[in-house]
């Protein structure tokens, strides 16, 4: 499912209420939904430039950690990545409080960038079960959010989901099989195989908001340029993880009262870190 703002709707940030309702639903019953071409042209550009050289000397100092020539990356809490159509969208925010409630947070602000020869992941949801005795599904309870800085094409390696109830499996049922592990409860990558998916193609500035625990993976990239994804998670208000990054005092205080309140368990004071301190 894929909706195209409005004129009026990009303008005030604000969804048409039916809208709305649809895009929680989407989320709610298929795992996920996306909005296309939300952030400008220019404003991707300003943040691509940025992105680039600092993932550069990552690599250089780190290497690679989620696969062939792919990463993941922490952004540092500053210009341009903290711009606040990035970390708190209106539309974005509208959507996540339909769906986890009021009090929300944010637990995760980074990046996935597969490079040129990028391989195939494993098929994986992004989280472990919360009550691994439950043969139940569970309400959703952490979203992730992607933000493409190119266009996401068949090319240059798409996420691949596997929506439609993928989240909605029996909580003992959800594994990371990343690192090769497999849920003796259910075999994903196995499942996966005779399973429908699909590739999100998207233009860059696009946004995605899909539930942690639907069933994906990333694809080889064969083109000659990186794909990068910025990347949140956010959270009901009781569930948490571990948050990594740091936002100097300066820098929270100018933020708006709802920017406060989502990033309010960020590590707060402390000076920024660049993603291989």
């Amino acid at each position: 499912m894929r909706i195209k703002l409005t004129e009026q709707e990009l303008a005030t940030g604000q969804l048409n209420p039916e809208t709305l309702e649809t895009a929680a639903e989407q989320v709610k019953v298929n795992g996920y939904i996306l909005f296309e071409k939300v952030l400008s042209d220019e404003k991707i550009k300003t943040i691509r430039d940025s992105f680039d050289p600092i993932f550069d000397e990552y690599i250089d100092k780190r290497g690679y950690n989620t696969g062939t020539n792919r990463a993941q990356m922490f952004l540092p809490f500053m210009a341009p990545f903290n711009d606040s159509e990035v970390i708190a969208h209106p539309i974005v925010m509208s959507v996540i409080e339909k769906v986890l409630g009021r009090g929300f947070h944010c637990s995760y602000f980074a990046s996935d960038t597969p490079m040129p020869g990028s391989d195939y992941q494993a098929v994986h949801c992004d989280i472990m079960p919360l009550f691994p005795e439950l043969t139940v599904p569970l309400p959703a309870f952490s979203l992730v959010v992607n933000i493409p800085l190119v266009d996401v094409n068949e090319v240059n390696g798409p996420l691949e989901i596997w929506p439609g109830g993928t989240h909605l499996n029996p909580d003992n049922a959800n594994h990371d099989t990343l690192d090769g592990s497999i849920n003796p409860n259910l075999h994903i990558v196995r499942a996966a195989e005779g399973m429908l998916s699909e590739k999100v193609f998207m233009p860059a500035g696009s946004i995605v908001i899909r539930d942690i625990r639907m069933w994906h993976r990333g694809t080889p990239n064969r083109s000659d340029d990186r794909r990068t994804n910025l990347a949140m998670i956010f959270n009901r208000h009781w569930y948490n993880s571990s948050t990594h990054t740091p936002i100097p005092r300066e820098t929270y205080d100018a933020m708006t009262a709802k920017e406060k309140e989502v990033y309010r368990n960020f590590r707060i004071g402390q000076p920024v870190a660049m993603p291989w301190e």
